[in-house]
Protein backbone atom coordinates (compact mmCIF):
# COMPACT_ATOMS: atom_id res chain seq x y z
CA UNK A 1 0.00 0.00 0.00
CA UNK A 2 1.26 3.45 -0.74
CA UNK A 3 0.28 6.16 1.41
CA UNK A 4 0.95 9.66 1.82
CA UNK A 5 0.76 11.59 5.09
CA UNK A 6 0.33 15.41 4.58
CA UNK A 7 1.23 17.95 6.65
CA UNK A 8 -0.25 21.21 5.22
CA UNK A 9 1.91 24.18 6.70
CA UNK A 10 2.39 26.83 4.05
CA UNK A 11 2.23 29.86 6.51
CA UNK A 12 4.82 30.67 9.49
CA UNK A 13 7.54 28.20 8.84
CA UNK A 14 9.47 27.43 12.21
CA UNK A 15 11.79 24.31 13.40
CA UNK A 16 9.53 22.60 14.59
CA UNK A 17 9.07 19.40 12.59
CA UNK A 18 5.40 17.46 12.80
CA UNK A 19 6.22 15.24 15.30
CA UNK A 20 2.62 14.03 15.10
CA UNK A 21 2.86 13.15 12.19
CA UNK A 22 6.27 11.59 12.47
CA UNK A 23 5.16 9.44 15.35
CA UNK A 24 2.56 8.01 13.00
CA UNK A 25 4.61 7.70 10.12
CA UNK A 26 7.55 5.52 12.27
CA UNK A 27 4.48 3.11 13.95
CA UNK A 28 3.20 2.16 10.51
CA UNK A 29 6.60 1.24 9.07
CA UNK A 30 7.28 -0.73 11.92
CA UNK A 31 4.24 -2.88 12.19
CA UNK A 32 3.48 -3.21 8.76
CA UNK A 33 5.31 -3.31 4.88
CA UNK A 34 3.75 -0.47 3.04
CA UNK A 35 5.37 2.93 1.15
CA UNK A 36 4.82 6.12 2.94
CA UNK A 37 5.95 9.47 2.22
CA UNK A 38 5.34 12.78 4.17
CA UNK A 39 4.47 15.53 1.93
CA UNK A 40 5.66 18.68 3.79
CA UNK A 41 5.51 21.97 2.44
CA UNK A 42 6.57 24.26 4.84
CA UNK A 43 10.16 25.52 3.08
CA UNK A 44 8.63 25.29 -0.54
CA UNK A 45 8.03 28.89 -2.21
CA UNK A 46 5.27 28.10 -3.58
CA UNK A 47 4.03 25.51 -1.27
CA UNK A 48 0.66 24.37 -2.89
CA UNK A 49 2.10 23.89 -5.91
CA UNK A 50 4.25 21.39 -3.83
CA UNK A 51 1.75 19.58 -2.35
CA UNK A 52 -0.30 19.19 -5.88
CA UNK A 53 2.98 17.85 -7.60
CA UNK A 54 3.80 15.81 -4.67
CA UNK A 55 0.23 13.97 -4.51
CA UNK A 56 0.25 13.40 -8.23
CA UNK A 57 3.67 11.82 -8.39
CA UNK A 58 2.69 8.58 -6.97
CA UNK A 59 -0.29 6.54 -7.09
CA UNK A 60 -0.98 6.60 -3.46
CA UNK A 61 -4.05 4.23 -1.93
CA UNK A 62 -4.65 6.51 0.98
CA UNK A 63 -3.58 9.94 1.57
CA UNK A 64 -3.87 11.03 5.73
CA UNK A 65 -3.97 14.79 6.39
CA UNK A 66 -3.15 16.33 9.74
CA UNK A 67 -5.35 19.01 10.22
CA UNK A 68 -5.61 22.26 12.96
CA UNK A 69 -7.82 25.16 12.60
CA UNK A 70 -5.48 27.40 11.19
CA UNK A 71 -4.33 24.66 8.50
CA UNK A 72 -7.80 24.37 7.07
CA UNK A 73 -7.49 25.76 3.93
CA UNK A 74 -3.96 24.06 3.00
CA UNK A 75 -6.00 20.57 3.58
CA UNK A 76 -8.94 21.14 1.56
CA UNK A 77 -6.87 22.30 -1.03
CA UNK A 78 -4.82 19.13 -0.70
CA UNK A 79 -7.76 16.77 0.12
CA UNK A 80 -9.16 18.36 -3.32
CA UNK A 81 -6.38 17.24 -5.58
CA UNK A 82 -6.50 14.10 -3.87
CA UNK A 83 -9.73 13.39 -4.51
CA UNK A 84 -9.49 14.54 -8.45
CA UNK A 85 -7.09 11.88 -9.03
CA UNK A 86 -7.77 9.54 -11.60
CA UNK A 87 -7.08 6.21 -8.93
CA UNK A 88 -9.22 7.74 -5.95
CA UNK A 89 -7.42 7.25 -2.87
CA UNK A 90 -9.35 7.05 0.46
CA UNK A 91 -8.59 10.74 1.79
CA UNK A 92 -8.81 10.52 5.56
CA UNK A 93 -8.22 13.70 8.38
CA UNK A 94 -6.67 13.48 11.48
CA UNK A 95 -5.10 15.63 14.24
CA UNK A 96 -6.87 19.06 16.01
CA UNK A 97 -9.83 19.61 13.51
CA UNK A 98 -11.19 16.47 12.88
CA UNK A 99 -11.21 15.10 16.61
CA UNK A 100 -13.19 18.20 18.06
CA UNK A 101 -15.33 19.45 15.08
CA UNK A 102 -15.89 15.84 13.44
CA UNK A 103 -19.60 16.62 12.46
CA UNK A 104 -18.85 19.71 10.61
CA UNK A 105 -15.19 17.24 9.10
CA UNK A 106 -17.58 14.90 7.49
CA UNK A 107 -19.28 17.63 5.95
CA UNK A 108 -16.62 18.40 3.45
CA UNK A 109 -17.20 16.40 0.37
CA UNK A 110 -13.60 15.86 -0.24
CA UNK A 111 -12.93 13.95 3.67
CA UNK A 112 -13.72 10.28 3.02
CA UNK A 113 -12.87 9.21 6.96
CA UNK A 114 -11.43 10.62 10.05
CA UNK A 115 -9.56 9.76 12.68
CA UNK A 116 -10.33 11.38 16.30
CA UNK A 117 -7.81 10.91 18.56
CA UNK A 118 -4.01 9.25 18.69
CA UNK A 119 -3.96 7.60 15.51
CA UNK A 120 -1.02 5.12 15.67
CA UNK A 121 -3.28 2.30 16.63
CA UNK A 122 -6.40 3.11 14.45
CA UNK A 123 -4.63 3.82 11.22
CA UNK A 124 -2.72 0.54 11.70
CA UNK A 125 -5.62 -1.23 11.85
CA UNK A 126 -7.00 1.13 8.99
CA UNK A 127 -4.42 -0.36 7.07
CA UNK A 128 -4.02 -3.78 7.76
CA UNK A 129 -7.56 -3.89 7.04
CA UNK A 130 -6.77 -2.44 3.32
CA UNK A 131 -8.07 0.50 3.55
CA UNK A 132 -11.21 -0.37 4.16
CA UNK A 133 -12.89 2.04 7.98
CA UNK A 134 -15.79 -0.49 8.64
CA UNK A 135 -15.38 -1.53 12.30
CA UNK A 136 -11.81 0.37 12.95
CA UNK A 137 -12.06 1.99 16.53
CA UNK A 138 -11.78 5.44 16.37
CA UNK A 139 -12.87 6.35 13.08
CA UNK A 140 -16.04 7.63 11.15
CA UNK A 141 -16.47 7.77 7.49
CA UNK A 142 -19.28 7.77 5.23
CA UNK A 143 -20.77 4.96 3.27
CA UNK A 144 -23.96 5.22 0.96
CA UNK A 145 -23.91 8.80 1.67
CA UNK A 146 -24.41 8.23 5.51
CA UNK A 147 -22.11 8.67 8.17
CA UNK A 148 -20.76 5.75 10.24
CA UNK A 149 -19.70 6.31 13.63
CA UNK A 150 -17.51 3.74 15.13
CA UNK A 151 -16.57 3.91 18.69
CA UNK A 152 -13.58 5.21 20.32
CA UNK A 153 -10.83 4.01 20.47
CA UNK A 154 -8.71 3.98 24.07
CA UNK A 155 -5.38 5.98 24.28
CA UNK A 156 -2.05 4.14 23.98
CA UNK A 157 -1.07 3.27 27.67
CA UNK A 158 2.62 3.31 27.41
CA UNK A 159 3.85 5.72 25.07
CA UNK A 160 6.98 4.50 25.81
CA UNK A 161 6.75 1.65 23.65
CA UNK A 162 5.79 3.60 20.44
CA UNK A 163 9.11 4.29 17.64
CA UNK A 164 11.00 7.74 17.54
CA UNK A 165 9.61 10.38 14.90
CA UNK A 166 10.28 9.17 11.54
CA UNK A 167 12.54 12.27 11.09
CA UNK A 168 14.26 11.18 7.80
CA UNK A 169 11.23 11.49 6.33
CA UNK A 170 11.09 15.11 6.35
CA UNK A 171 13.78 17.83 5.57
CA UNK A 172 15.64 17.91 9.12
CA UNK A 173 18.14 19.89 7.81
CA UNK A 174 16.03 22.26 7.08
CA UNK A 175 14.77 22.15 10.14
CA UNK A 176 17.45 22.53 12.33
CA UNK A 177 18.53 25.63 10.51
CA UNK A 178 15.48 27.44 10.97
CA UNK A 179 14.90 26.26 14.67
CA UNK A 180 14.71 29.35 16.90
CA UNK A 181 13.52 27.62 20.57
CA UNK A 182 16.47 28.97 22.20
CA UNK A 183 17.30 31.79 20.42
CA UNK A 184 16.76 33.89 24.02
CA UNK A 185 20.29 31.56 25.65
CA UNK A 186 22.23 31.31 22.10
CA UNK A 187 21.15 32.12 18.47
CA UNK A 188 23.61 29.75 16.97
CA UNK A 189 22.52 26.32 18.90
CA UNK A 190 21.42 23.64 16.48
CA UNK A 191 18.76 21.52 17.76
CA UNK A 192 14.91 20.28 17.62
CA UNK A 193 11.93 19.38 19.17
CA UNK A 194 10.94 16.37 21.37
CA UNK A 195 8.19 15.04 23.16
CA UNK A 196 7.73 13.67 26.76
CA UNK A 197 4.35 13.49 27.51
CA UNK A 198 0.85 13.09 26.43
CA UNK A 199 -2.02 15.16 28.10
CA UNK A 200 -2.73 18.24 30.30
CA UNK A 201 -3.69 17.99 33.32
CA UNK A 202 -5.30 21.77 33.60
CA UNK A 203 -8.21 23.43 32.75
CA UNK A 204 -7.29 26.62 30.54
CA UNK A 205 -10.21 27.71 28.69
CA UNK A 206 -8.32 28.47 25.46
CA UNK A 207 -6.94 24.69 25.53
CA UNK A 208 -9.68 22.20 27.31
CA UNK A 209 -11.22 20.17 26.94
CA UNK A 210 -9.85 19.80 23.61
CA UNK A 211 -7.15 18.38 24.79
CA UNK A 212 -8.46 15.91 27.08
CA UNK A 213 -10.31 14.95 24.20
CA UNK A 214 -7.15 14.39 22.03
CA UNK A 215 -5.15 13.02 24.17
CA UNK A 216 -7.49 11.29 27.37
CA UNK A 217 -7.80 12.90 30.96
CA UNK A 218 -4.71 11.17 32.30
CA UNK A 219 -1.11 12.42 31.45
CA UNK A 220 0.76 9.84 30.47
CA UNK A 221 4.45 10.38 30.61
CA UNK A 222 7.80 8.57 28.56
CA UNK A 223 10.23 6.76 30.26
CA UNK A 224 12.96 8.47 30.98
CA UNK A 225 15.72 5.89 29.79
CA UNK A 226 13.47 6.12 26.46
CA UNK A 227 13.87 9.85 26.41
CA UNK A 228 17.79 9.39 26.62
CA UNK A 229 17.70 6.99 24.14
CA UNK A 230 15.99 9.51 21.57
CA UNK A 231 18.25 12.18 22.32
CA UNK A 232 21.28 9.60 21.95
CA UNK A 233 20.14 9.18 18.51
CA UNK A 234 19.39 13.05 17.76
CA UNK A 235 22.81 13.58 18.52
CA UNK A 236 24.17 10.75 16.91
CA UNK A 237 21.93 11.15 13.32
CA UNK A 238 22.17 15.21 13.22
CA UNK A 239 24.80 16.60 15.93
CA UNK A 240 22.29 18.67 17.69
CA UNK A 241 23.87 20.91 20.42
CA UNK A 242 20.06 21.64 21.99
CA UNK A 243 16.45 20.49 22.02
CA UNK A 244 12.98 21.43 23.30
CA UNK A 245 10.48 19.86 25.18
CA UNK A 246 7.09 20.68 23.38
CA UNK A 247 4.83 19.41 26.27
CA UNK A 248 2.38 21.68 27.70
CA UNK A 249 3.83 21.17 30.93
CA UNK A 250 7.16 19.58 31.89
CA UNK A 251 7.32 20.40 35.42
CA UNK A 252 3.73 18.99 36.07
CA UNK A 253 5.31 16.12 37.94
CA UNK A 254 8.19 17.04 39.97
CA UNK A 255 9.42 13.80 40.54
CA UNK A 256 9.90 12.74 36.84
CA UNK A 257 11.27 16.07 35.55
CA UNK A 258 14.29 15.41 38.80
CA UNK A 259 15.01 11.92 37.11
CA UNK A 260 15.26 12.75 34.23
CA UNK A 261 17.46 15.83 35.13
CA UNK A 262 19.62 13.06 37.03
CA UNK A 263 20.04 11.06 34.23
CA UNK A 264 20.84 13.53 31.62
CA UNK A 265 23.26 15.60 33.91
CA UNK A 266 25.23 12.18 34.47
CA UNK A 267 24.66 10.50 30.52
CA UNK A 268 27.51 12.90 29.16
CA UNK A 269 25.14 14.17 26.19
CA UNK A 270 26.17 17.52 27.28
CA UNK A 271 22.77 18.84 25.51
CA UNK A 272 21.35 22.24 26.27
CA UNK A 273 17.65 22.64 26.54
CA UNK A 274 14.66 23.73 27.51
CA UNK A 275 11.19 23.79 28.22
CA UNK A 276 7.58 24.99 29.11
CA UNK A 277 6.36 25.45 32.08
CA UNK A 278 3.70 26.92 34.45
CA UNK A 279 4.27 29.71 37.25
CA UNK A 280 2.82 28.26 39.86
CA UNK A 281 4.87 24.95 39.64
CA UNK A 282 8.08 26.65 39.11
CA UNK A 283 10.31 25.51 42.42
CA UNK A 284 14.20 26.81 43.12
CA UNK A 285 15.15 23.01 44.16
CA UNK A 286 13.88 22.04 40.79
CA UNK A 287 15.23 24.73 38.70
CA UNK A 288 18.37 24.59 40.03
CA UNK A 289 18.50 20.45 39.15
CA UNK A 290 17.60 21.44 35.76
CA UNK A 291 19.87 24.07 35.15
CA UNK A 292 22.59 21.78 36.29
CA UNK A 293 21.44 19.36 33.88
CA UNK A 294 21.60 21.70 30.96
CA UNK A 295 18.50 23.88 31.21
CA UNK A 296 19.24 27.00 29.72
CA UNK A 297 15.72 28.65 28.82
CA UNK A 298 11.76 27.99 30.31
CA UNK A 299 8.98 29.37 28.47
CA UNK A 300 5.45 30.31 30.51
CA UNK A 301 1.82 30.94 29.63
CA UNK A 302 1.74 34.08 31.38
CA UNK A 303 -1.15 35.54 29.30
CA UNK A 304 -1.81 38.83 30.61
CA UNK A 305 -1.18 41.28 33.30
CA UNK A 306 -5.21 41.44 34.33
CA UNK A 307 -5.75 38.80 37.28
CA UNK A 308 -9.26 39.59 36.00
CA UNK A 309 -8.36 38.00 32.19
CA UNK A 310 -6.57 35.41 34.15
CA UNK A 311 -9.10 34.20 36.84
CA UNK A 312 -12.36 35.21 34.88
CA UNK A 313 -11.56 34.39 31.20
CA UNK A 314 -8.66 31.90 31.04
CA UNK A 315 -9.32 29.86 34.21
CA UNK A 316 -5.34 29.60 34.23
CA UNK A 317 -5.23 29.44 37.87
CA UNK A 318 -1.91 31.46 38.37
CA UNK A 319 -1.53 34.82 39.90
CA UNK A 320 0.57 37.72 39.17
CA UNK A 321 2.65 37.04 41.58
CA UNK A 322 3.45 33.80 41.11
CA UNK A 323 4.29 34.75 37.50
CA UNK A 324 6.63 37.20 39.02
CA UNK A 325 8.37 34.85 41.24
CA UNK A 326 9.30 32.11 38.80
CA UNK A 327 10.66 35.10 36.24
CA UNK A 328 12.88 36.37 39.22
CA UNK A 329 13.73 33.23 40.02
CA UNK A 330 14.48 31.47 36.91
CA UNK A 331 16.30 35.51 35.83
CA UNK A 332 18.65 34.88 39.39
CA UNK A 333 19.63 31.33 38.47
CA UNK A 334 20.71 32.81 34.52
CA UNK A 335 18.03 30.86 32.64
CA UNK A 336 16.12 32.66 30.07
CA UNK A 337 12.42 33.42 29.98
CA UNK A 338 10.33 33.57 27.09
CA UNK A 339 6.47 34.73 27.88
CA UNK A 340 3.83 33.99 25.78
CA UNK A 341 0.83 36.39 26.24
CA UNK A 342 -2.65 36.81 24.54
CA UNK A 343 -4.26 40.04 23.33
CA UNK A 344 -8.27 41.41 22.79
CA UNK A 345 -10.21 38.54 24.48
CA UNK A 346 -14.09 39.46 24.61
CA UNK A 347 -14.86 41.46 27.59
CA UNK A 348 -10.82 42.88 27.80
CA UNK A 349 -10.39 46.60 28.22
CA UNK A 350 -7.67 48.33 26.08
CA UNK A 351 -6.18 49.13 29.58
CA UNK A 352 -6.25 45.38 30.48
CA UNK A 353 -4.55 44.58 27.06
CA UNK A 354 -2.28 47.94 28.10
CA UNK A 355 -1.59 46.59 31.42
CA UNK A 356 -0.32 43.18 30.25
CA UNK A 357 2.18 45.18 27.53
CA UNK A 358 3.65 46.89 30.38
CA UNK A 359 3.30 44.10 32.82
CA UNK A 360 5.38 42.18 29.99
CA UNK A 361 8.17 44.91 29.80
CA UNK A 362 8.96 45.39 33.59
CA UNK A 363 9.06 41.37 33.84
CA UNK A 364 12.80 39.84 33.91
CA UNK A 365 11.49 38.13 30.80
CA UNK A 366 14.02 38.14 27.48
CA UNK A 367 11.59 36.82 24.71
CA UNK A 368 7.51 37.10 24.34
CA UNK A 369 5.04 36.50 21.90
CA UNK A 370 1.59 38.69 21.82
CA UNK A 371 -0.76 36.37 19.99
CA UNK A 372 -4.50 37.39 18.92
CA UNK A 373 -7.04 35.56 21.70
CA UNK A 374 -8.44 33.09 19.39
CA UNK A 375 -11.34 30.40 20.78
CA UNK A 376 -10.09 27.22 18.80
CA UNK A 377 -12.84 24.66 18.12
CA UNK A 378 -14.17 22.51 21.13
CA UNK A 379 -12.52 24.73 23.87
CA UNK A 380 -14.32 26.46 26.69
CA UNK A 381 -13.52 29.69 25.35
CA UNK A 382 -15.11 28.37 21.94
CA UNK A 383 -18.29 27.09 23.41
CA UNK A 384 -18.45 30.24 25.76
CA UNK A 385 -18.16 33.09 22.68
CA UNK A 386 -18.62 31.01 19.52
CA UNK A 387 -21.90 33.54 19.10
CA UNK A 388 -19.37 36.74 18.98
CA UNK A 389 -17.07 34.76 16.16
CA UNK A 390 -17.27 36.90 12.82
CA UNK A 391 -16.78 34.39 9.70
CA UNK A 392 -15.55 31.32 8.93
CA UNK A 393 -13.07 28.31 10.56
CA UNK A 394 -10.76 29.20 7.21
CA UNK A 395 -9.89 32.93 8.46
CA UNK A 396 -8.69 31.40 11.93
CA UNK A 397 -4.76 33.22 12.50
CA UNK A 398 -4.01 33.58 15.98
CA UNK A 399 -0.75 35.67 14.93
CA UNK A 400 -2.43 38.28 12.99
CA UNK A 401 -6.31 37.83 12.32
CA UNK A 402 -9.02 38.89 15.43
CA UNK A 403 -11.78 36.29 15.01
CA UNK A 404 -14.71 38.35 17.11
CA UNK A 405 -17.28 40.65 15.40
CA UNK A 406 -16.68 44.43 15.55
CA UNK A 407 -18.17 45.30 18.72
CA UNK A 408 -18.19 42.97 20.68
CA UNK A 409 -14.26 42.97 21.39
CA UNK A 410 -11.38 45.60 20.93
CA UNK A 411 -11.86 46.54 17.17
CA UNK A 412 -9.45 44.89 15.04
CA UNK A 413 -7.49 48.05 13.91
CA UNK A 414 -6.84 48.72 17.10
CA UNK A 415 -6.27 45.58 18.48
CA UNK A 416 -2.99 45.14 15.81
CA UNK A 417 -1.55 48.49 16.84
CA UNK A 418 -1.73 47.40 19.99
CA UNK A 419 -0.02 44.63 19.37
CA UNK A 420 2.58 46.00 17.39
CA UNK A 421 3.29 48.44 20.25
CA UNK A 422 3.72 45.41 22.54
CA UNK A 423 6.57 44.20 19.99
CA UNK A 424 8.42 47.47 19.67
CA UNK A 425 7.84 48.16 23.67
CA UNK A 426 8.90 45.25 24.70
CA UNK A 427 12.25 44.87 22.38
CA UNK A 428 13.26 48.02 20.57
CA UNK A 429 12.32 50.45 23.51
CA UNK A 430 13.60 48.44 26.30
CA UNK A 431 17.45 48.76 26.13
CA UNK A 432 18.67 45.53 27.45
CA UNK A 433 16.53 43.58 25.52
CA UNK A 434 16.98 45.78 22.05
CA UNK A 435 21.02 45.21 22.76
CA UNK A 436 21.06 41.69 22.73
CA UNK A 437 18.37 41.73 19.66
CA UNK A 438 21.33 43.88 18.11
CA UNK A 439 24.32 42.15 18.84
CA UNK A 440 22.55 38.50 17.98
CA UNK A 441 20.99 40.12 15.00
CA UNK A 442 24.21 41.71 13.65
CA UNK A 443 26.98 39.74 14.87
CA UNK A 444 25.78 36.04 14.49
CA UNK A 445 23.75 35.17 10.79
CA UNK A 446 22.18 32.15 12.69
CA UNK A 447 20.27 35.16 14.52
CA UNK A 448 19.02 37.03 11.37
CA UNK A 449 18.12 34.34 9.82
CA UNK A 450 15.97 33.11 13.08
CA UNK A 451 14.96 36.74 13.82
CA UNK A 452 13.48 37.16 10.22
CA UNK A 453 11.68 34.04 10.09
CA UNK A 454 10.35 35.03 13.25
CA UNK A 455 8.96 38.27 11.95
CA UNK A 456 6.32 36.26 9.59
CA UNK A 457 3.97 36.15 12.45
CA UNK A 458 4.35 39.86 13.51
Amino acid sequence: MRIALVFPRTRYPSGQPPLGILYLAAYLRQHVDCEIDVIDPTFEHHPLAYMETALKAKPYDLVGISVMTPMLNEALFASRVAKGLPHDPLVVWGGPHPTVMPEQTMGYPEVDAICLGEGEETFLELIQRGGDPQDVAGMWYRADGEIVRNPPRPMIADISRLPFPARDLIPMDAYIRAWYSLTAADPNLTGTSVIGSRGCPYSCTYCQPTLRRIFGRKVRRRSVDDIIAELEHLKATYNIQAFMFEDDTFIANGGWAHEFCDRLRTCGLGLKWGCNVRADLVRRDLLVAMREAGLVQMNMGIESGSQRVLDDIYHKRITIEQVEQAAAMANELGIRVGGYFMLGAPTETVEEVRRTIAFAVRLPIDEAAFNVTTPLPGTTLWEQTKDLIAGDLTQFDYYKAPVYKAGKVIPARKLDLLKKWAYLRFYALTPRRAGRVAWNTLTKIAGLRKLLLRMKRF
